[in-house]
């Protein structure tokens, strides 16, 4: 009886906590607030961005014109490269690669700190100057801002096999672990279990 009653208890904080949460855009700071090395990127990094941004897909295309898997608005990609393979993912990557580069400096340089993860999807995904208009601050972005940023950094959470190792894009690569770059730019299908096509 003492354990159901315990255990009820333990839900109920835990809903309150997560309401609380929700409620003030807080649902794990310390996810939120974990240093990012952004100089030592994997491709789980650009795999999750893709995923978020638009499911990998090579092909599309946002609302305001955005390119690529990165939706990477065109006048951003120009800055990085005089190409227009934006359906090439070896391109995109280029380009997204070195746009993380920028951003990250920027947000070192104008919040005096390292960017985590959660800062540099808002970064990513926002108009440039929104987040150091509200002081780079996580409580004064919008709440969908705010989601979205989070579902990124639970992708980036999740264990590298289980981001890279058992999903396949829609160009037909797998990644296998760290072999991802090697599956990323071989030219052959691989089957969702990984073997040739």
């Amino acid at each position: 009886m003492f354990n159901s009653i315990h255990s009820r208890q333990s839900v109920c904080s835990f809903c309150l906590r997560l309401v609380v949460g929700l409620l003030t855009g807080q649902v794990n700071p310390a996810e939120q607030n974990a240093v990012f090395n952004s100089s030592t990127l994997g491709l789980n990094v650009f795999y999750a961005l893709g995923m978020i941004e638009s499911g990998n897909d090579d092909r599309g295309v946002g609302k305001a014109g955005e390119i690529s898997r990165y939706q990477i608005h065109p006048s951003v990609w120009k800055s990085y490269s005089d190409s227009r393979e934006y359906q090439n993912p070896d391109v995109a990557l280029r380009v997204a690669r070195r746009h993380w580069d920028y951003l990250s400096s920027y947000f070192r340089d104008k919040a005096g700190r390292e960017p985590t993860a959660f800062d540099m999807y808002v970064l990513w995904n926002t108009r440039f100057g929104y987040y150091s208009r509200r002081g780079f601050d996580p409580a004064r972005l919008s709440f969908t801002v705010r989601d979205r940023a989070q579902r990124f950094v639970n992708l980036l959470d999740r264990p590298v096999d289980s981001v890279l190792g058992t999903h396949q894009d829609q160009s037909g690569y797998r990644a296998r672990g760290m072999d991802f770059h090697h599956a990323e730019l071989s030219s052959r299908r691989l089957m969702p279990d990984g073997h040739p096509a």
